[in-house]
């Protein structure tokens, strides 16, 4: 007999273009969709009671750093440079591969726990091959459907295990052949790049050329400093030539209106990450200029050193902040406005089909589609905070939050249900408790997390 769930009688939101939200049951067969309709019969299912619940496709956070879950509430009063000097510069250097794998294992379990799905793992803390397999074992056994972008940038160990560039690749290329040979796996791979202001545009040329070659997708964090006289990564790489439907750039916030709309017209994909933006000194979220010239807006929650590992207050900060800034171009014509947009849908979008479709696997997962893997969640609509659901697009954007998400499947494989992660709380306690406190002890011995003087930065 095939392996059949039926999610029951709830509101579903299929996400599908030009999709309205209807009373229906959903069945899953063999980790796939197999169909979305009222009054499904499947006497052998397991059964999910979905009523007074809204079911929709599991959410897709589009950057997000994984390995930092240790790092928890380190950054919350700290600029870009302070985060810099303290994540990058110095608790990197003391992350051993058991770390990467708490660090991965854990984050992709809160990550879960809110009702993604889907984490595009922007992995740049790879001191060793060992790091990378320690962090990937964490990924996979947390269940969760992910894209681990091996991270090619340099970490400032005092014995670099990576001396050169040439070695990075050579275990990118390595990886690429046996673990992550498949672009069809729950887990696939993808390259981040070095930081093109640090490594320079011939460097990164190199990167890119590589992972094209590995047919890799490729992200990238990109025009989010102010410096005294404007630079721009998004030049660099459109000067060399660099462009193309397989980036995804991040942040974005300082990019012109016209290097936005390059970006469109190469088929490349933005990820705004607004809480850590707003805070750190990056400027205001690019996704709304960047929806004014075509593209799509997707989401990610960046650092949990900074904040949490949960989508729904990003998009609700994301979409509140975009109205704001329309908002202020009537009143600076001391005008109320008469309408409000970007609607509550559009980033709802951003959070399933758009996130999916910038990671290249809208074939796959984003919408309740018949034939597309089963990567659901289930919201109830019976809590307190969403009582009564007059919109159900607007009860998940507006009033949702993690505490509402009854279950969560991935593949088909129910990862949380009835309001419970089925992984192992204890096991999650030992394991953050060994690893935070070597990781603590470490950072303390050298200096503290930022050590004195501050290390000094160009901008």
């Amino acid at each position: 007999m095939p392996d059949r769930i039926l999610l029951r009688d709830g509101t579903v939101l299929t996400m599908e273009p030009g999709s309205r939200p209807l009373r229906a049951d959903v069945l899953v067969e063999d980790g796939l969709i197999a169909a979305v309709e009222p009054n499904l019969s499947a006497a052998d299912a397991d059964m999910v009671d979905a009523s007074r619940c809204l079911v929709l496709p599991g959410m897709v956070d589009t950057h997000r750093h994984v390995w930092q879950t240790q790092l928890r509430g380190v950054t919350h009063e700290w600029s870009l440079k302070d985060y810099i000097r303290s994540v990058r510069f110095q608790s990197a250097v003391f992350y051993r591969p058991e770390d990467m794998y708490v660090g991965n294992y854990l984050g992709m379990l809160e990550a879960i726990d809110a009702g993604i799905t889907t984490v595009l793992d922007f992995s740049h803390c790879i001191n060793t091959p060992e790091h990378a397999e320690a962090a990937l074992r964490g990924t996979q056994e947390s269940g969760i459907r992910s894209v681990f972008a091996l991270g090619l940038n340099d970490v400032p160990v005092p014995h670099p295990h990576f001396a050169t560039l040439a070695a990075r690749i050579e275990h990118a290329r390595a990886l690429r052949a046996k673990e992550l040979s498949s672009d069809q796996g729950l887990v696939t791979m993808g390259i981040s790049l070095s930081d093109v202001l640090v490594a320079g545009i011939e460097r990164v040329t190199e990167e890119v050329t590589v992972s094209r070659d590995l047919g890799l997708r490729i992200t990238l964090h990109a025009n989010a400093v102010m410096f005294p006289q404007p630079v721009s990564e998004v030049a660099f790489l459109d000067d060399a030539g660099l462009l193309g439907p397989d980036l995804i750039w991040v942040h974005m916030n300082q990019t012109t209106d016209d290097e936005l709309r390059r970006v469109v017209e190469t088929g490349g994909a933005i990820s705004t990450t607004p809480e850590t933006e707003m805070q750190m000194g990056m400027g205001h979220p690019a996704h709304g200029r960047f929806m004014a010239v075509g593209g799509k807006c997707t989401f990610g929650c960046d650092v949990i050193s900074n904040n949490s590992g949960d989508l729904f207050p990003q998009v609700r900060l994301a979409l509140q902040t975009e109205r704001m800034l329309r908002n202020d171009l009537e009143l600076a014509r001391h005008h109320g406005p008469d309408d409000i947009r970007p609607s509550t849908l559009s980033h709802l979008e951003g959070a399933t089909i758009n996130g999916a479709e910038a990671l290249g696997l809208a074939s796959r997962i984003g919408t309740l589609t018949p034939g597309k893997e089963a990567d659901i969640i289930v919201i109830r609509g019976d809590a307190p905070n969403m009582l009564p659901v007059n919109d159900p697009v607007a009860a998940v954007v507006m009033h949702a939050h993690a505490g509402n998400v009854d279950t969560v499947m991935v593949a088909g494989r129910i990862l949380k249900r009835d309001g419970r992660l089925l992984a192992d709380p204890a096991r999650r306690l030992a394991l953050m408790d060994e690893s935070h406190g070597h990781l603590m002890d470490a950072i303390q011995r050298h200096g503290g997390l930022i050590p004195q003087p501050p290390a000094p930065l160009p901008w």
